[in-house]
């Protein structure tokens, strides 16, 4: 009986581990729906803030072990097809945000609020650039650069909320195994 016992909680142990380390996954997903709510605010796909760039900057500094480059490729993929932009432009952007900060977090790790918030202001200012000549190249018509520059001031004026967020879910996902 205490074996069995003993197998149902290690079990139930093992799934609970495997369930918080999807955490990453899912708050990224979360943003991505996020971003595909309509609003009634006219022209607001234009100047619409990056909140899926905040959550893979976030957790490519703080747990790049649980959100690989395969489930960003599948994140930004999804995104476009909710929001209706051109497959893979998203993909690209966030993979190659993610790429940038992996190859720096040791730099950012452990720093203040402060030095990460200016980090993601950097990153952020790159993808909404290539945002706005990714989105130019497709169409192949001159956008103006005013919808790229509010929704970067929109997406840093966001990371400080979205990043506390991410820092309680992030006090729920598993220590690593060489951090134990």
């Amino acid at each position: 009986m205490a074996f069995a016992t003993t197998m149902r909680s290690g079990l139930l142990a093992r799934m609970d581990h495997f369930a918080r380390g999807l955490l990453p996954l899912l708050t990224a997903l979360m943003c991505v729906v996020l971003s595909a709510v309509p609003s009634r605010l006219p022209m607001f796909a234009l100047v619409a803030p990056a909140l899926t760039l905040i959550a893979i900057y976030y957790w490519s500094i703080y747990r790049p072990d649980l959100l690989r480059g395969f489930f960003i490729l599948a994140i930004g993929l999804f995104q476009d097809l909710l929001i209706g932009s051109a497959p893979g432009v998203t993909s690209f952007i966030l993979l190659l945000s993610y790429l940038v900060v992996v190859s720096q977090r040791r730099f950012f790790h452990g720093k203040s609020f402060g030095v990460v918030w200016w980090g993601f202001m950097l990153i952020a200012f790159g993808a909404a650039l290539l945002t706005w000549i990714s989105n130019m190249f497709v169409l192949n018509a001159w956008i103006d650069p005013k919808g790229a520059g509010i929704s970067w001031v929109l997406t840093i004026l966001l990371y400080p909320p979205f990043a506390a967020l991410l820092s309680q879910a992030h006090k729920l996902v598993p220590v690593r195994e060489l951090d134990a």
